[in-house]
């Protein structure tokens, strides 16, 4: 080739080979050598063909710096092209390919990241012969050649893009990643580039993504000759797409890219810019009026891959999210394998909970399993020693009585313990923590000791979760106190107590796991206003369940009480009162067990509905208490079958009909409250059959008729209220109760005289409430010996003047007579002073009924009943 020409080509090409701080940059000119190019396509091609996805290796990205060098192909392909060029006396065009064969030793020493350097020259006629070299291992870059020569371009490694650390641009259009086996199909940046018509790279050009390579690699090696450019780029755009493997929101994806300041790249352009005055130049240029918007189509179909797939995805599960227990981020758990760990809780776990709620890490019992598995120690130390050859867990030291000793068994109880924790804190967290979800501290050391009344405990009150140790292991009695153990470490465990009577802001719904407690002995909840939700139906799983209180919680707390709860075989008392809810409810229907053990039931919270026969097949109950509520309907005829009560409180309900004479057939019945309700009828004479009743209250209703005369085998009877009826006639039958010390029966219409015997086999203090009656004659003379009389009402009744003698006013603490009748009395009724003509005692003071089955404890003595029994 004349020297002349050479000089033409060598001003027309610009070689730059950036070192570390970049790939390899090529400017070409106009009249570019596609015998070079198309030998490259070959030595490209070869590499495909020997390293496929489906063959051996990592399939992580290479550089030429990890593996094969791509450096030494080219220039093994300049060197025989340096020795045809002295073959056909073109020593001219020999010295450039001496250039570039050097240029290509030196990419390989300074151990750049790129794989084949383009030189384009207009020299192809004079060089016609094909080279292979050795195919590139697999993971490395393999370039497919881009027909469009008007753009510079060069790569980055895409660990780079990610950080953002780096300025240099992107992939080189064409560059294809070989997948091994072990690929992941994510975290890949391939394909094709958009470009500007001066050949630089736009800013927020955009990287198609995570395309396998061309599965024709003869397709590969055709001639130009052999297929138009448009047919080549469109055909190739279209593999890419049907190979597209990345279905994740970053597939496709705006990239900014700043400016090379380099001023080797300035020369590029300025090379560039001269090089375009060549008419085939303006041609090729052209070309990327077409090139440009194919590259944005591209793009959004990328796009559509990207956003399409993984939705129609997700439409087929809902749960699939929550299938990938690796999503969960173990970085900050307890050494070991979480999810080995993970696992396995969920297999012990989800005999009582729902996989779904584990998966869930935003729920209580996802939040309580991540806990277990990653922060709680013991049960990670229990959950990393599981026997290989059994799968059971190691064995507690010694365990509960009832739970035993097993691994999983204190694994269940901590993680209940815990969701119990974080469903009841769901607003706002607990005002003490009470040691709660202390990875350190076995379960029963989960309480604080507070100073204040508890029974049995006395001012001791230990809040939280509190053990009590096997009795069995002592020969000697020990103390309540002395029964709380913190741990099972040298004695066995008898059961627990979750005591939460205090004010500790519990929020939320209890857990639907706390039922599955099966240690637990006794719950106690006071105070807790935010509480909200039913009883869980789970707590009929509580077979070791003696006790449960709830008291004085808030109005969203209650509901139907779950039916299992009376059925359980260890069960005996149940006290809900006093809590704001207005939604509370029994079950229509329960099936009783002939083995229930129950004995205490006090529901005093607005309670509604009729009172349910099935009650009545409680054969041990000894203490029903449904006061204070609103129960509606009749007394059911079964009450009688209550063969064990001794309590029976009816009190302040909406109850209507008729008493039922069955009531006479609770042998064993000591209080029978039905006051403050709505019945009718007559007394039923049958209860003059209940020789151990002490007190019988039927005030407050619409009774009418007189008083029983089998009322005089009530020989035990200390307490009658029959205040605010209509009953009539005398009181004589009141004679022979010679126990009687309290008589509350104002505002009925009784007449004649006062019995002289009335009170006359007591030494206890007497109470008396006549008021607002008929009767007649003075009082009996008995009055005034009775040093123990401690209050006496008569106003508004029928007295004669003078009736009460100078005795009973001495003897009185509170005496209130009409003025007529009483001449010693301080303060009288004239009939003008309603306040005192209308002054009554108030029978749930006097008789201590705000003490419930304890009423007898609240009678206090002479200073009581003048005190606080008035209003």
């Amino acid at each position: 080739m004349p020297a002349s020409m050479m000089d033409k080509e060598e001003e027309a090409i610009t070689t730059t080979i950036a070192g570390a701080e970049g790939g390899i940059i090529s400017s070409r000119g106009s009249n570019i050598g596609e015998e070079e190019e198309k030998i490259e396509e070959d030595v490209i091609a070869d590499r495909l063909t020997e390293t496929q996805p489906g063959s051996s290796g990592s399939g992580q990205l290479k550089t030429p710096k990890d593996g094969h060098d791509g450096s030494n192909d080219t220039s093994d392909v300049y060197e025989e092209k340096k020795q045809s060029a002295h073959h056909d006396g073109s020593n001219d065009t020999a010295d450039v390919y001496e250039e570039k064969k050097q240029s290509a030793h030196q990419n390989n020493e300074e151990d750049t990241d790129v794989n084949v350097q383009h030189v384009h020259q207009d020299v192809q006629q004079n060089n016609n012969e094909k080279t292979t070299s050795t195919s590139p291992q697999e993971g490395t870059i393999a370039e497919i050649p881009e027909e469009n020569n008007n753009t510079a371009y060069d790569y980055e490694d895409p660990a780079v893009l990610e950080n953002g650390d780096d300025d240099r641009s992107i992939a080189v259009p064409g560059f294809m990643f070989i997948a091994g086996p072990g690929y992941t199909g994510r975290g890949i940046q391939t394909g094709y580039v958009s470009g500007s018509d001066d050949g630089n790279i736009n800013e927020g050009a955009v990287i198609i993504e995570g395309f396998l390579p061309e599965d024709d690699p003869s397709r590969r090696r055709r001639s130009r000759a052999e297929s138009t450019r448009e047919q080549r780029t469109r055909e190739h755009v279209q593999r890419l797409i049907d190979n597209a493997i990345t279905l994740d929101d970053s597939a496709v994806r705006p990239i900014p890219f700043e400016e090379d300041g380099d001023e080797e790249n300035n020369d590029l352009e300025g090379a560039h810019s001269n090089s375009s005055e060549n008419n085939e130049e303006v041609g090729k240029s052209d070309n990327r009026r077409w090139f440009v918007p194919l590259m944005w189509l591209l793009a959004a179909a990328g796009i559509t891959l990207a956003i399409a797939l993984p939705l129609s995805m997700r439409g087929k599960s809902e749960n699939a999210a929550q299938d990938n227990t690796a999503s969960f981020n173990y970085a900050d758990c307890l050494p070991g394998e979480v999810d080995v760990r993970f696992e396995l809780a969920k297999s012990i776990l989800s005999s009582i909970t729902s996989p779904d709620l584990l998966e869930d890490e935003s729920t209580p019992q996802g939040k309580a399993i991540r806990w277990i598995v990653c922060d709680d120690s013991i049960s990670v130390q229990l959950l990393e020693n599981q026997d290989p050859a059994t799968g059971n867990l190691p064995k507690q030291k010694h365990g509960f009585r009832l739970g035993g000793d097993a691994g999983e068994a204190q694994v269940i109880r901590r993680y209940i313990l815990a969701v119990f924790s974080y469903s009841t804190s769901k607003v706002s967290p607990w005002n003490d923590s009470l040691n709660f979800l202390s990875a350190d501290l076995h379960e029963c050391n989960w309480h604080r000791n507070y100073t204040r009344g508890n029974f049995p405990f006395g001012d001791f009150d230990p809040v939280g979760v509190f053990c009590i140790i096997d009795k069995g292991e002592f020969s000697s009695p020990i103390s309540i106190t002395e029964q709380i153990i913190l741990n099972d470490e040298n004695y066995p465990l008898r059961y627990l107590e979750l005591n939460l009577r205090i004010d500790n802001n519990l929020n939320g719904p209890l857990p639907l796991e706390i039922g599955h407690l099966i240690d637990c002995k006794a719950i106690g909840i006071e105070s807790a206003l935010r509480l909200t939700g039913p009883l869980p139906q789970t707590m009929g799983n509580m077979t070791s369940l003696l006790s449960m209180a709830l008291i004085l919680n808030g109005p969203d707390f209650g509901g139907e009480l779950p039916s299992s709860l009376f059925q359980l075989k260890n069960l005996k008392y149940i006290t809900i009162q006093n809590n704001l809810g207005k939604n509370w409810s029994l079950p229509a229907n329960v099936q009783v067990g002939d083995d229930t053990r129950l004995e205490q039931i006090v529901l005093r919270n607005n309670f509604a509905g009729i009172i349910p026969p099935w009650l009545a097949k409680l054969k041990q109950l000894q203490t029903l208490d449904l006061s204070m509520n609103n129960f509606q309907g009749a007394i059911p005829e079964a009450i009688g079958d209550l063969s064990s009560v001794k309590y029976l409180n009816l009190l302040g309900n909406n109850l209507t009909g008729a008493l039922p004479s069955s009531l006479g057939m609770l042998p064993v019945i000591e209080v029978l409250i039905l006051g403050n309700n709505a019945l009718q009828g007559e007394l039923p004479a049958s209860i003059g059959n209940l020789r151990t009743l002490q007190l019988l209250d039927v005030g407050s209703n619409e009774l009418i008729s007189t008083i029983p005369s089998s009322f005089s085998n009530l020989e035990s009877l200390k307490y009658l209220v029959l205040e605010s009826n209509r009953f009539n006639g005398t009181v004589d039958v009141l004679e022979s109760m010679k126990n009687l010390t309290v008589l509350l029966i104002r505002s009925n219409s009784f007449s004649a005289a006062l019995p002289d015997g009335l009170f006359s086999g007591t030494s206890d203090n007497i109470v008396v409430d006549i008021g607002d009656n008929k009767f007649t004659d003075e009082l009996p003379t008995s009055f005034a010996n009775m040093s123990n009389l401690v209050s006496l009402i008569g106003a508004k009744n029928s007295f004669v003047d003078s009736a009460t003698m100078e005795d009973v006013c001495d003897n009185a603490a509170l005496l209130v007579m009409d003025c007529d009748a009483c001449e010693c009395c301080e303060v009288c009724c004239d009939g003008d002073n309603d306040a005192v003509c209308d002054f009554q005692l108030d029978v749930f003071t006097v008789l201590g009924y705000h003490c419930g089955s304890w009423f007898q404890h609240c009678l206090q003595g002479a200073n009581y009943f003048a005190g606080a029994g008035v209003y």
